[in-house]
């Protein structure tokens, strides 16, 4: 990273027909405040609702790329790809950054410049922004207090609007990011795992949201199987078993959650 000037934090949110949701995020990424510089792309896929009109009161602060893609995770690729920050990230259209998260990420790579990524905690909310499930976020800043990469291997315990890299690394591994659909973001960690250790932040960094219409309430099944087929991919078969029992385990859990919310 440049040690000259600013640090420059780059981050992209994909969107389609995100009305609903698009205003919070916009809001939660330009009130950060501190010593980097900020450059926030949105990457639209086409929208037929309100979401680029709402966009437009933000159009000095934000750059609003509108084409086709044929996935979220092709949009997120097409938004890293016109990023120009040393250090990238990104975060779906429904979720939100808990404030002061930029300057801890900035200071955190300065004291550790050995470390090309990091991941922060990330509390769960519904669709009215109350906190849920905060067993299940215990459960996962428990088990990722300290990054292991053999941990890493049989459950994915890194909450994907928590983590921020290098743009560095980033042009090391994009060329793995498409070849999952549901295990895109598992699949990029495991691949950082290649070349640097991450940095485990004890800070919330961010929330996630989980509603009735979000990918993680309706594919987790998908997302996790997609996790089975990468833990075996690039570690073993050993790892994929633990990982396959971490898979009934969740299933159950998620299935008594629904079942009896």
């Amino acid at each position: 990273m440049n040690q000259v000037s600013k640090v420059k934090i780059s981050v992209v949110t994909p969107v389609l027909n995100s009305e609903k949701y698009v205003k919070e995020i916009v809001e939660s990424v330009l009130s950060q405040k501190g010593d980097f510089e900020l450059e926030y792309i949105v990457k639209d896929g086409q929208s037929t609702d309100r979401t680029l009109e709402v966009l437009k009161d933000y159009e000095n602060l934000i750059k609003v790329i509108s084409c086709p893609d044929t996935s979220t995770e092709d949009a997120i690729y097409q938004g890293m790809e016109a990023a120009t920050g040393d250090i990238v990230c990104w975060i779906g259209a429904d979720d939100k950054y808990a404030p002061g998260t930029f300057q801890s990420v900035v200071d955190q790579f300065k004291a550790h410049p050995d470390r090309d990524w990091q991941y922060g905690r990330c509390r769960i909310i519904d669709d009215k922004g109350h906190e849920v499930r905060k067993w299940i976020t215990l459960y996962k800043n428990i088990i990722g207090y300290f990054y292991c990469r053999r941990v890493l291997f049989c459950e994915n315990y890194i909450n994907q609007p928590a983590v921020f890299f290098k743009r560095s690394l980033w042009e090391k591994v994009k060329g793995r990011f498409l070849d999952y659909h549901f295990g895109s973001d598992y699949n990029l960690w495991i691949n950082f795992s290649m070349h640097s250790k991450a940095i485990a932040v004890h800070r919330y960094y961010s929330s996630f949201r989980r509603h009735e219409d979000s990918t993680s309430h309706n594919s987790y099944i998908h997302q996790l199987e997609d996790s089975i087929e990468i833990s075996k991919r690039y570690g073993n078969n050993f790892y994929a078993l633990i990982f396959r029992l971490n898979k009934f385990k969740t299933v159950l859990i998620y299935r008594l959650l629904d079942k009896f919310k």
